[in-house]
């Protein structure tokens, strides 16, 4: 592991060691790691099937299906273990890239909800982290890449009117 990456590993190493054993803290954001998908994908379904919000809807569903496609082809060629030691490689993540998408998306045209699903992603994000699912670094390259995703669906959308 390079330098960087050992000080990443140490800094995720240091936030699950805070959580573990807080009562109320590791069920929390491990409740919101797990749910972190499934919420995103039922918010961005609700706002499709509302009319006046479907533009938006699938303009958040394309840009965090190319996010995630796009951190699972990174992966590969990065190869980085993740810290439970599972063999699925995780830098980037395709949770960070996923739900920053379309968090960037949304909140164009939504700030109010856009805000929350921020906090939301943030809470599952961590609870990624805590449960060793990731290193922080994983969380913050896949952000990078969804918010860049997000904005080059925006462009493409342009171009194509």
């Amino acid at each position: 592991m390079t330098e960087f990456g050992g000080i990443d590993r140490r800094i995720g190493d240091r936030m699950r060691d805070a959580v573990a054993g807080r009562a109320v803290l590791a069920p929390a954001l491990a409740l919101a790691a797990h749910a972190l998908g499934p919420v995103f994908r039922g918010v961005v379904g609700v706002l499709i099937v509302i009319p006046r919000e479907r533009r938006v809807g699938l303009r958040a569903g394309t840009a965090a299906a190319a996010a995630a496609l796009a951190a699972g082809g990174l992966r590969q060629v990065v190869g980085r273990s993740r810290p439970d030691g599972s063999e699925e490689p995780g830098f980037p993540s395709r949770h960070a890239a996923a739900a920053t998408a379309i968090v960037a998306t949304v909140r164009r045209t939504r700030p109010g909800l856009g805000a929350v699903l921020a906090a939301a992603a943030a809470l599952g994000l961590a609870g990624r982290v805590t449960e060793g699912r990731h290193d922080p670094a994983d969380i913050l390259s896949g952000a990078l890449l969804g918010g860049t995703v997000s904005a080059a669906v925006r462009r493409a959308e342009r171009v194509g009117r």
